[in-house]
């Protein structure tokens, strides 16, 4: 499984794959289950992200900071 087994066990494990269609469905599931924590984790960094970057380009306490930081664009 994506190279995280030993040759030998990842073989023992394809092959219960096969064999046990509930195994099949419960790797399913647990794949889609990483892909949506994923998912999620990107959203809240993202939003993260934008919060802060209100925060520092819409606040007048941060005028000088973001000055700056467009100067360092313009160059």
């Amino acid at each position: 499984m994506n190279g995280l087994l030993p040759t030998g066990d990842a073989l023992v494990f394809e092959a219960r794959l096969i064999l046990n269609p509930a195994l099949q469905e419960e790797v399913l599931l647990h794949k889609q289950t990483l892909a949506l924590v994923k998912q999620y984790g990107r959203e809240a960094l993202r939003k993260d992200i934008e919060d802060i970057h209100q925060q520092l380009f819409s606040h007048p306490q941060h005028r000088s900071f973001k000055d700056s930081i467009l100067r360092f664009f313009k160059h």
